[in-house]
């Protein structure tokens, strides 16, 4: 009986294809590097900007751990991207999931810098995947995107703190 069983699982096994989409990425960017140039900015300024956006777009501590010098005007941090896996069910239709990602930013007199690379490995209240397929991987390319125009606003003094000084 458990030789049948067994032999069914292994025949059913060889019947489902996977597409290609849904596989995990491998060649697939990881690595996001962003310029900012701010012509008059010091390096100090640049890097208070860029503490403060860390400060309110990651204001949960377990949402981003990092490291900060403000005389090399370098901050490194940890955080978690948040993604949906695509099940490709009706019922169903996505799954949360998470991906670590390293974030450094340096700032020097009149630029600054901001790489995003993302992780292998599973983040807290991961769904099991290590990082995305490559069906939903461009979700991790827009919140990347995302942060990085966040950023050049908030290094153009144009952030919530900002805002809030001008009255």
């Amino acid at each position: 009986m458990h030789i049948l069983i067994l032999a069914g699982a292994i025949f059913l096994t060889g019947c489902v294809t996977v597409q290609p989409q849904q596989l995990p990425i491998t060649t697939e960017q990881r690595e996001f590097i962003y310029d900012y140039p701010a012509p008059g900015k010091s390096q100090k300024e640049l890097f208070t900007s860029a503490r403060n956006y860390l400060a309110l777009s990651y204001g949960n501590s377990k949402a981003v751990n990092r490291v900060e010098d403000e005389k090399e005007g370098t901050i490194i941090g940890k955080a978690v991207a948040n993604w949906n896996l695509s099940t490709g069910s009706v019922m169903i239709p996505s799954i949360p999931c998470a991906s670590n990602y390293d974030i450094i930013f340096i700032a020097k007199d009149g630029k600054a810098r901001l790489q995003l690379t993302l992780v292998d490995g599973k983040a807290i209240a991961s769904c099991g995947w290590a990082s995305p397929p490559k069906q939903d991987y461009p979700q991790i390319v827009s919140e990347f995107n995302a942060i990085a125009e966040s950023m050049g606003k908030a290094l153009k003094n144009d952030s919530a703190v900002d805002r809030l000084k001008n009255f």
